[in-house]
């Protein structure tokens, strides 16, 4: 009886032993993610091999790393923040892995991000003062200002009072410009990887309402074409080319009487409505967008469209701080633009050829039969904005109401 209560334990107890085996199983997370479960008995087979541990090394001038690791093991993150004093911005920053530069894809904003650790790493970031900037007011202040390289620039806010300055918008995106700072009577800022096109940097109060803004425009250094002992610029203002045949010819558009520019007819896909908009693949600062919703253009609502006209009858009131030119520059009046193109000139490439290198473009409306000239916002008198348009080969003048919106040829005051 015992040797039969003996044999029985045995058994139950293979049997429970096999029942475990298989009913048992480990949890194991794979290096991509995924989940799977291993048997028990298959376990004992695995053998985990230690992770190696990798360096991180800093060279780093003026800047300071949030992430004091010297080391880290295989296979783990990382990340750092890097900061600098307020008088500083960082110029130059450098990461490595295995040898390799992976600067474009772990730096971004300050912040250092490397997915997965595979080598030892150098990270080397230069901090200058911001005092080093180009001046970009040194001949004088204007609301334009021309750039045409990457580099770090200033300029005077023109004895306007603020608290902070801010990157409004930028048809190339957030990171084409960085490090816009509000430092004494001047704002600074980063052109990075230089590429044409438009910016606005704006200067806020201490309520957060916009007390100015300025046009940063990047582009090859325009010429002045002389034309009958006048002078004027080859190119539209915001414009990026003078080739005919490419549209970044017709620069951006000018609401009346209002020195901050809309975008361009380039985007013609593009519309502005009554909401908060933002043509595609702009970069515009959140709680901000281009909408129609303003009787009267102002400092303070620069990307309003003003859409009706004052007690006076005129579309806006034209003030003389309110100059959409780049310094030396300023717009014309309608007798000396008519006398430029004359009044049947001949259109070829969608423009008026004045000479072998001034082209002006012209512009096709959808609400008139003929064309607006492309760049024909011009003030006849203190309060008075015109434009000059096409009707049937002839050059016509009419005054702006409204919300009209149309680019700008400028011209030297110094001729």
């Amino acid at each position: 009886m015992k040797r039969f209560i003996f044999v029985f334990m045995a058994l139950l107890f293979g049997m429970f032993t096999s029942l475990n085996a298989q009913s048992f199983k480990m949890r194991v997370e794979k290096a991509d993610g995924n989940i799977i479960y291993l048997p028990v008995d298959f376990v004992k087979q695995i053998s985990f091999i230690p992770a190696e541990t990798f360096s991180i090394n800093y060279s780093l001038s003026n800047v300071v790393s949030s992430n004091n690791s010297t080391s880290i093991s295989e296979g783990m993150p990382y990340s750092s923040i890097l900061t600098v004093d307020e008088n500083y911005y960082i110029s130059s920053i450098k990461v490595t892995m295995n040898g390799y530069d992976i600067t474009s894809t772990s730096y971004s904003d300050g912040k250092i991000n490397i997915k997965e650790v595979t080598g030892n790493i150098i990270i080397t970031a230069i901090a200058l003062p911001y005092s080093e900037g180009i001046d970009l007011s040194a001949q004088g202040t204007a609301n334009c200002y021309i750039i045409s390289k990457s580099g770090k620039y200033k300029f005077s806010i023109m004895g306007y009072s603020g608290t902070r300055a801010f990157l409004l918008w930028n048809e190339n995106g957030e990171t084409d410009i960085s490090d816009v700072k509000l430092l004494g009577n001047y704002i600074y800022f980063q052109k990075n990887n230089f590429r044409k096109g438009n910016a606005m940097i704006s200067l806020v109060d201490a309520e957060g309402i916009i007390v100015w803004s300025w046009h940063i425009w990047s582009t090859d250094k325009p010429n002045a074409i002389e034309v009958n002992g006048q002078k004027w610029l080859d190119r539209n203002l915001g414009a990026t080319s003078t080739d005919p045949n490419n549209l970044d010819v017709y620069g951006l558009r000018y609401n009346p009487g209002n020195p901050f520019p809309f975008p361009g007819p380039k985007y013609s896909d593009y519309s502005i409505t009554e909401t908060p908009s933002v043509p595609e693949g702009w970069y515009v600062a959140k709680g901000y967008g281009f909408y129609t919703s303003s009787k009267m253009p102002t400092p303070a609502t620069p990307m309003m469209l003003c859409n009706r006209n004052d007690v006076f009858g005129n579309s806006v009131y034209f003030r003389i701080g309110y100059s959409q030119c780049p310094l030396g520059y300023s717009l014309p009046n309608t007798g000396t633009f008519q006398n430029l193109l004359g009044y049947e000139p001949t259109i070829q490439d969608n423009g008026v050829w004045i000479n072998e290198q001034l082209f002006i473009p012209l512009n096709e409306p959808n609400e008139w039969s003929g064309r607006y000239l492309c760049s024909g916002i011009y003030n006849t008198v203190a309060v008075d904005t015109c434009i000059i348009y096409f009707y049937e080969g002839v050059s016509k003048l009419s005054y702006c109401t409204g919300a009209a919106l149309l680019p700008i040829r400028c011209m030297s005051f110094s001729y």
